[in-house]
């Protein structure tokens, strides 16, 4: 512990010689970890106040290869500088060690949310199949909408509306409208649409995170000088072109964090 505790120190003097506005612990890091931020030829890195602090060198050292990047190419997509032409085999190695960060239950949690919408939607959509076989679920079925009327109709967008200072909902719809089992499927399906749509954004944005060019480098930079060990195993090519790269924002880790 007291041996981290002296990495943080150094590391953080460190950044701050670079020019490096450090915050530890101030924000929330405007709801991450932690958050590299530039401004001209102004540079902050906050690392957040929620944060155990046993990951604090960790998530440093994350926004400090962030900053590293941004020296080298401002747009933050291209990982030349360190690993030259990109082969498939180290992006293949960076993407295994993403593999390790990603949050797993969260990630098992968001799919098996999806698989479960998918199973809903087509058990809805067999349903109403059974009195319309040509419905489609990426068209309107008009012989069913034809009989909402408000507040019925807001029902196809919003799963709760309010109207003339009644709520009414998705759950209670068939008891409150005396829906039929088709209808009433419908309005479910619809509801299980607009869900399906919100988790497969989440899962898209979850992805193109976890394979941005300078995420995928922060989270090497990470364990590389966190459990050097693992990452040699993981990702040896990668390791071995980093090391090659010669880039000098790294003597002074070698030196705080390796020896």
């Amino acid at each position: 512990m007291a041996c981290e505790r002296n990495r943080i120190i150094e590391l953080k003097e460190y950044l701050n010689s670079l020019g490096i506005d450090l915050n530890i612990g101030k924000n929330k890091a405007r709801g991450h970890k932690g958050f590299f931020m530039s401004k001209l030829d102004n540079f902050r890195i906050d690392i957040s106040k929620n944060l155990d602090s046993n990951d604090t060198l960790s998530v440093m050292l994350h926004e400090f290869a962030h900053f590293v990047h941004f020296q080298h190419d401002k747009t933050l997509k291209n990982l030349d500088f360190v690993f030259g032409e990109l082969s498939d085999e180290v992006m293949e190695e960076l993407i295994n060690i993403t593999v390790k960060y990603v949050p797993k239950e969260f990630a098992k949690k968001l799919y098996g949310l999806k698989e479960e919408l998918n199973d809903d939607i087509k058990s809805y959509s067999k349903i109403i199949k059974s009195k319309y076989p040509d419905f489609k679920l990426s068209e309107k079925c008009k012989n069913i909408e034809k009989n909402f009327s408000n507040p019925l109709k807001y029902l196809l967008k919003y799963d709760r509306v309010k109207y003339f200072n009644q709520i009414y909902s998705i759950d209670n719809a068939q008891s409150q409208f005396n829906l039929s089992e088709i209808e009433a499927g419908y309005l479910k399906l619809k509801s299980k649409q607009r869900c399906l749509k919100r988790i497969n954004s989440r899962i898209s944005r979850l992805n193109n995170y976890y394979n941005n060019p300078s995420e995928l480098f922060a989270r090497f930079i990470e364990l590389y000088y966190t459990d050097k060990q693992t990452a040699e195993k993981i990702a040896p090519s990668a390791c071995n072109k980093f090391r090659e790269s010669k880039i000098e924002y790294f003597d002074k880790l070698n030196q705080i964090c390796l020896n």
